[in-house]
Order: structure tokens, then sequence, then C-alpha cells
């Protein structure tokens, strides 16, 4: 195969990079924990990775990634979605392109094969450094929710360079509190599902930190309810007292189509998305009642905590047509 000498991601022409091969890879991810292998063999052998593999001919990157996953570790993937692409070029000249995809569960039970071991892993405690060095620049893209586009040069298993485009589903969000005059303060830090894993990454300690739950109710009303980190709340007496009956947790599906966010990323500045209106919003009283204190929340994404004053964001939420429903919780 003929060595490509080049090691910078600018000196290559993209445009008519052809890749030597095609593959996919497919994260499940329930219930706080990611599906991930130890590979035994062929390319990334002894490393951690998602199942996946070269496509066949005659497929297409999805069906590669769900028979690749069955083959592997003895599961089928359930609601699968695509993310993004990843372009290798090695410097012996071999090129890879492959498709990164997610699902939300699967059926069957995980297997040990010939090819792979099987790790179900904690979200917050995925093992990068047992893995390719571009995983941990665009996994947790992926993981928050973030579209993405990777070209990379690798030397054997060492990165030799790397440039990442991703796309930011809160750029307009941004955009439009700019235009209310709203002033927001916004801090990166890796994704996070739940509140104690927040509290690892907090730089503020000011304000209100708050946690959100999606509800809906036996007819499909629906609840975007953002409270205190520290609430604890019984769904049968908030049902009783919004007139809702029995509440239950929205599916992510349903989170999806309303809000436009992932699980883990649930948030207040969600009613954005929601331009049918068919989600009321509901505020814990003790986060208003001093309009200047400072709300922390998610813009959208779990990488990220967005900082604005109490009075500001129900003055967004207005905006947005959802005049919020203040709540005394005890």
């Amino acid at each position: 195969m003929k060595r490509c000498p080049v090691d910078s991601v600018g000196e290559i022409d993209w445009a008519l990079w052809t890749p030597t091969e095609l593959s996919s890879l497919l994260f499940v991810v329930r219930g706080g924990q990611i599906l991930l292998i130890r590979k035994k063999r062929g390319l990334g052998a002894g490393k951690i990775n998602a199942p996946g593999g070269r496509l066949e001919p005659g497929e297409t990157p999805a069906d590669a990634a769900l028979r690749e996953t069955r083959e592997e570790v003895g599961v089928v993937p359930l609601g699968i979605r695509e993310w993004g692409e990843l372009r290798f070029q090695f410097t012996d000249g071999y090129k890879l392109l492959c498709h990164v995809f997610s699902a939300d569960g699967c059926e069957g039970e995980t297997v040990e094969t010939d090819e792979a071991l099987p790790l179900w892993t904690p979200l917050g405690a995925i093992p990068y450094e047992e893995m390719w060095a571009d995983d941990r620049i665009w996994l947790p893209l992926m993981l928050s929710g973030r579209r993405f586009s990777l070209r990379s040069i690798f030397d054997g298993d060492r990165m030799v360079d790397v440039e990442i485009t991703a796309h930011d589903p809160a750029a307009p969000l941004f955009e439009h509190l700019r235009n209310l005059g709203i002033a927001t303060e916004t801090v990166t830090h890796p994704p996070v599902f739940t509140v104690e894993a927040a509290k690892t990454h907090r730089v503020h300690h000011d304000g209100h930190h708050v946690k959100n739950l999606f509800l809906r109710n036996k007819k499909g009303a629906m609840w975007l309810v953002t409270l205190r980190e520290d609430r604890h709340v019984d769904l049968r007496e908030l049902g009783k007292r919004l007139d809702a009956g029995s509440l239950s947790f929205g599916s992510t599906e349903r989170l999806r189509a309303y809000l436009g966010v992932e699980p883990g990323s649930v948030t207040p500045l969600a009613a954005w998305n929601d331009r049918q209106h068919a989600v009321t919003v509901v505020l814990d009283a003790s986060l208003v009642d001093a309009p200047g204190e400072k709300i922390h929340c998610h813009p959208l994404t779990n990488d990220r905590t967005t900082s604005m004053r109490a009075n500001d964001l129900i003055r967004f939420l207005t905006s947005t047509g959802h005049q919020p429903v203040v709540l005394a919780f005890n």
C-alpha cells in the first residue's frame, strides 16, 4: 500500500479523498450505561470500542451497524440514529470512512464471541485511555446530542493530526437570548447525566442549580418541570396539584419530538423547541422568589451549563409562548 507522506489534515484534498473501505460503529445507550467491547482481532485489536466493522457488498452503513452488533455481542439494537462520520487517513496509505450510530436500547442479552468481549459501562466512566485517541474528541459530542464530522491522520494507532466540526443545536437559542437582551454565561464540561455527576464539574456555586422532569399523563398532555436540584418529588401529589391525573416520565421519542433534546439534556430552555406549545412549563417557586438570583441549566446539550437571572428565564419562556406555572414545593 502506498505510504501517505502528509502529517497535517490541511494538506489533504478531502473533496477528492476516496476511502479504501467503509465501516460503521454502533453504541447502545440505555439506563445510564453504554455498550462497549474489547476488540479481539482486526484493526484496533485489544482496544475498547463499540460494536461495528466493515460494510459488506450491498449493505448500507446502518445495515452493517446492525449486523455487526448482532454478530459481535448477540443483541439487536433498537431505534438507531446516525450521528457523524469519521475519516481516517493512515500514513501507510490505508483510508477508512466510518459512520457512527447510537441506539436507545437493544433486544437480547450480550454474549462474548471470538470477535469481542461486551462491556456495559457507566456513561460517566468511559475508559478513553484504552480507546482510539480520537474517541475522546467526538464521543462526548454524540452523548451530548451534537452531530459531527472528523478528519484525522494516524500513524499506526498514534494520532498525528485531527480536525472536527460539530453542529451546535443551541446556536439559534443563544441568538434569541441576545436579541432579547438577556445576559448569559456559559461554561463547558464533559457530558453529565445525573445531578451528582454535574456537581463534580461545577464552576458556579451561587444561585440555583436545577433538575428537570419531562412528564406526561394518560391523555398525552405534557409538562416540563424545573426544580431546585435537591427537591424530592412525589409524582402522584404533583399530578393532583397540576390537575393532571396520573403522571409518568415521557419517553425518549416524545422528548425528542417535542423538546428536541436528548435524555440528560432536559432544560427549561428546551421550551425554545416546542413550537407547537404542546408542553406546559412548571417552575419551582423558590427559583423565582428572588428575580435577580442566577439559575444554572443546560443550553439544550448536557456538555455545557448556562447561567441567567431568574427574571430573564421567565422573560425568555414568555417570549416562546410558555408562560410558566409557578408552583410552591415543600
